[in-house]
């Protein structure tokens, strides 16, 4: 039998008569002691007698289960009458109903939390969602073959016989197209070499013109989102959001968060921005679980809280968005009086029913590391651990829900800077074991693990901010020693093309340990 009600459920403030004395709750299915009148709910009352004294908690008179009298009637009336939220109310029902009429709405409410009947799915959605979730939205939902009609897994379709034959049969059809063309081609060239190599030329002028022109079209649609972080020399958290234009070579303030906030992940979820937990303390007394949004295709964009928060209280973490799902991956919290690494990789679904769950833990427990998505895959790399600064890596594969050891880097980092490049990640200065600030780039690939030295910054950086545009890498602030007692505003990029560095426009505000993201604009919107 459950205890008493949670006072914050119901509608308005509970008169303290109507409150257990052992679980301070509103009374469920009120019970009085044999001389006094002391109200207590019966599953608490008889817990105290079986358990612990027989005795009234309050008057200490004598009391034993059988000489308890139910309360009288006027007050359970009285509580019945209670106004209170369902059960489910943080799941989304916002029915408020009379006490008495809870269980038969609970019973019916499409709001209960129902597990996905699909072999292999261990979701657990909405009543009312479930059997669209069933049938559309699960990925081990059964389907049909369309030739064969063998049902199986939808996760399954792709490998199946059918399909694997009918994608085999269209690559013979585009093989013979292809040596059909050169064919041609061949028949061409012995007819007019001379011909030929023109033509050779003049597509090789229109293809350099082509990249010319696609990189200014991108050029022109991208911007630099830079978001929050920490003033060292004004010792505060900076709530303050500027954007970069790589075409105007500009800086532009924006909106400012709700809520002030460094060591925190931002991530782009359907033309959305969406900035996810972190720290509001210079101390670092503690982490946030909320998530703010910014609506790119709002006309008078601002800062809006998101429809759920983080499954967890943290900060120093990292996020990736992988499909209609948000993984939050380590960072620190305080589970207890104090601040601990986590090793801990969280789900939470970004669509309704919202729902949450920790799908994997690392080898290693770790903050402030980097991360990168690789199709499947996410790279985990760096970061602190119970011991300082760490070399190690692992990677995630999300499909088989497993962290697998990857080779270490080169030595220890932590407190970088990450951003992905093709097939590679590129880790930006940090701080190793020792309290060294590093001026430089490391690449690392996911692959094969190799890693090596691909650059030298002119300025040693940590807790700096970075994003990889149109062959373009570009770092953000952060400071440049320990220990750090003012952060930087400039910007420098680097171009892979011409293999150069280029100081660019400084921000308007120095910033440590802030968020960068790249934003695509389609330049006919603009």
């Amino acid at each position: 039998m459950a205890e008493g009600f949670d006072t914050n459920r119901f509608q308005s403030t509970v008169d303290q008569s109507f409150i257990c004395s052992i679980c301070l709750d509103v009374l469920r299915d009120p019970m009085q002691c044999e001389n006094n009148e002391h109200y207590f709910c019966s599953c608490c009352i008889k817990k105290h007698l079986e358990k612990t004294s027989l005795s009234c908690p309050v008057c200490q008179q004598k009391l034993t289960v059988e000489t308890l009298r139910k309360a009288p009637r006027i007050i359970s009336d009285f509580v019945s009458r209670l106004k209170i939220n369902c059960d489910h109310a943080e799941r989304g029902c916002d029915v408020v109903l009379e006490l008495e009429a809870l269980p038969r709405h609970v019973q019916d409410c499409e709001y209960t939390p129902v597990h996905c009947s699909n072999e292999g799915c261990d979701d657990v959605v909405n009543r009312r969602d479930v059997k669209q979730h069933e049938t559309e939205r699960c990925r081990f939902k059964t389907i049909s073959c369309d030739d064969c009609r063998e049902k199986m897994p939808y996760n399954k379709y792709e490998t199946h016989g059918c399909v694997l034959r009918r994608d085999f049969d269209e690559m013979k059809k585009d093989l013979a197209a292809m040596k059909s063309t050169q064919h041609e081609i061949l028949k061409e060239m012995k007819e007019g070499r001379e011909q030929m190599a023109k033509m050779t030329v003049a597509i090789e002028n229109l293809t350099r013109s082509c990249r010319n022109v696609n990189n200014l079209v991108n050029s022109i649609g991208c911007e630099i989102f830079v978001i929050g972080g920490l003033d060292i020399e004004a010792k505060k958290i900076v709530s303050s959001v500027e954007k970069f234009s790589l075409f105007n070579q500009t800086w532009a303030p924006l909106p400012e968060l709700i809520t002030p906030r460094c060591h925190f992940a931002a991530v782009v979820f359907q033309n959305q921005i969406l900035v996810c937990g972190g720290s509001s303390s210079r101390l670092l007394r503690n982490g946030l679980d909320s998530i703010e949004v910014f609506d790119l295709n709002n006309h008078t964009p601002e800062w809006k809280h998101f429809s759920v928060n983080l499954p967890v209280k943290v900060a120093g973490h990292k996020c990736v968005v992988y499909g209609n799902r948000l993984l939050i991956i380590g960072g620190w919290a305080k589970l207890s009086e104090y601040l601990e690494h986590l090793d801990t990789i969280y789900e939470l679904l970004l669509v309704p029913p919202y729902s949450s769950k920790l799908l994997c833990r690392m080898k290693k427990k770790r903050a402030y590391h980097g991360v990168e998505l690789f199709d499947d895959k996410v790279l985990i790399a760096g970061g602190n651990g119970c011991i300082g600064a760490q070399s190690d890596v692992e990677l995630f594969d999300i499909t088989r829900n497993e962290c697998v050891e990857m080779p270490p880097l080169p030595s220890p980092v932590k407190t970088l800077a990450t951003v992905r490049r093709d097939d590679t990640m590129l880790l930006i200065g940090g701080l190793d074991d020792k309290k060294n600030v590093s001026n430089k780039v490391i690449q690392y690939d996911h692959k094969t693990g190799k890693s090596e030295v691909l650059l030298v910054m002119e300025t040693q950086l940590i807790g700096c901010a970075a994003v990889f545009q149109e062959n373009m890498l570009v770092v953000i602030g952060g400071g440049n020693k320990v220990p750090i007692k003012k952060g930087i505003n400039e910007v420098n990029g680097y171009n892979f093309s011409s293999r150069s560095w280029k100081k660019l426009p400084s921000m308007n505000e120095q910033r440590y340990l802030s968020s960068a993201i790249v934003v695509k604009r389609d330049i006919f919107q603009l």
